[in-house]
């Protein structure tokens, strides 16, 4: 069973989708259609990453609050500060880069992604699927502060343009991430919190 971020997560990636959808349509506000589709897809690729910056900020409080459930009384008061901390630590994540989520996630389950978050329909190792998902924020980056995309972005067909091809995969990888971490801190629940029904 997926946690409640994850449910959020997926619900608000439709989002990212419709934006998405508006690649190839006309626009009153101009008539360059490189430049209304480019700014379609760049608005998506925004949308998707604050998709799973909403979902790790959810799902790590989310994780300790089921913790909490069984917990021994005594410990109540311990958790709750443990709480606030985590609070403090995801209010904080600006960039939901590949590194700072994985040391987060360490840092406050216990649990290293690293191993799967391995993107298989396209990469083969952690470095791949990393650079991957850096040049996604590289392209956030890059939109959200006025720049032009950078050329050096992993899968895209043509430096500093992006195309359909690779906003569909960054769908998936975000996707598939988000999916991936929510199983491992489900398991973690499972095994090491008691949770026996895991999420639910």
């Amino acid at each position: 069973m997926a946690s409640s971020s994850h449910t959020r997560f997926t619900s608000s990636m439709i989002d990212a989708r419709i934006l998405f959808s508006f690649v190839n349509s006309k626009s009153t506000q101009c008539s360059d259609q490189i430049l209304i589709d480019q700014t379609c897809m760049k608005a998506a690729i925004a949308s998707s990453v604050g998709c799973w910056e909403g979902y790790v900020e959810a799902v790590l409080k989310e994780f300790v609050a089921k913790t909490r459930i069984n917990a021994q009384r005594k410990s109540w008061a311990l958790i709750a500060q443990f709480e606030a901390i985590v609070d403090k630590l995801t209010s904080e994540l600006n960039t939901p880069s590949w590194e700072k989520v994985r040391e987060l996630l360490i840092g406050i389950t216990g649990v290293d992604p690293y191993t799967s978050w391995v993107f298989k329909p396209i990469f083969s190792n952690q470095q791949d699927s990393k650079e991957f998902f850096d040049g996604i924020l590289q392209v956030r980056h890059s939109f959200a502060h006025g720049f032009t995309i950078p050329s050096n972005i992993k899968g895209l067909n043509v430096k500093g343009k992006l195309d359909m091809i690779y906003v569909k995969q960054a769908f998936d990888f975000i996707e598939f991430i988000a999916c991936e971490t929510d199983k491992l801190l489900e398991r973690e629940l499972e095994t090491k919190h008691a949770c026996f029904s895991g999420w639910s």
